[in-house]
């Protein structure tokens, strides 16, 4: 016999590129198969099958339950059968992560809630001791409205640099991790980002830094700029 090619992964199928495995399967042709069956198999239908997987693609669940319908009546008539459906063996699995996606993502809003009182504070005393540059730019001419945006977008980067630098170094303790479990349990495990969650931090982002500095702007920036000036002294 010559090899063909070697698998790490192959669905219903034991392989590894890790020598401490003994045991793997090894894939052969049917006529191969009768001829390492030693005279006993003659026909290729005679070939034993245990499994027979089939995956449908681009069909939606009804289609895939229709097919599951019509097999099973099929089985029930063959006798000594059964039909196994993968979605109801990944359906715990599906629920759980579900459930762990909403938990992680409230935890994340309230871990972003409980930051927006420290950026509150930071806000009020950034503002306050700039109070001098914002006498002198009301002086001059700069709207209100200037000024709300300058410390809108001087807390949105904070609050936003922040957050992407705390997912950057989660992305890459996740992917290492990810990395070790499927060296030790010699699975395929995909990695998933998990976008919903960055669009919730991005989201979040937003409006706190929108609340955090708009109340404090607000209480100096409506200040006659006369008496901004006097607060300097």
């Amino acid at each position: 016999m010559k090899i063909l090619a070697f698998l790490d992964s192959a669905p219903a199928f034991v392989f590894s590129q890790f020598p401490g495995v003994t045991y793997q399967d090894a894939l052969v042709s049917f006529t191969t198969f009768m001829r390492l069956s030693g005279g006993n198999i003659t026909s290729m239908e005679d070939c034993p099958i245990r499994y027979l997987l089939l995956k449908l693609n681009e069909v939606t669940d009804s289609e895939i339950d229709d097919v599951v319908k019509d097999l099973e009546s099929l089985v029930l008539a063959q006798g000594q059968l059964d039909v196994w459906d993968y979605r109801q063996a990944v359906s715990p699995i599906t629920t759980a992560n579900t459930v762990m996606s909403y938990f992680f993502n409230f935890t994340t809003v309230v871990a972003m809630l409980i930051s927006f009182f420290s950026l509150m504070s930071s806000m009020y005393t950034n503002i306050y001791e700039q109070t001098k540059e914002i006498g002198v730019l009301r002086a001059i001419g700069v709207h209100k409205f200037w000024m709300f945006r300058i410390y809108l977008y001087e807390a949105f980067i904070l609050v936003l640099s922040s957050s992407l630098l705390g997912i950057l170094i989660g992305f890459i303790v996740s992917y290492t991790m990810t990395i070790q479990r499927v060296l030790f349990t010699q699975l395929p495990i995909p990695f998933s980002f998990p976008y919903v969650l960055l669009a919730i931090v991005i989201g979040c982002s937003a409006v706190f830094a929108l609340l955090a500095s708009f109340w404090p702007a607000r209480s100096v920036v409506k200040l006659p700029v006369v008496q901004i000036m006097r607060m300097l002294i």
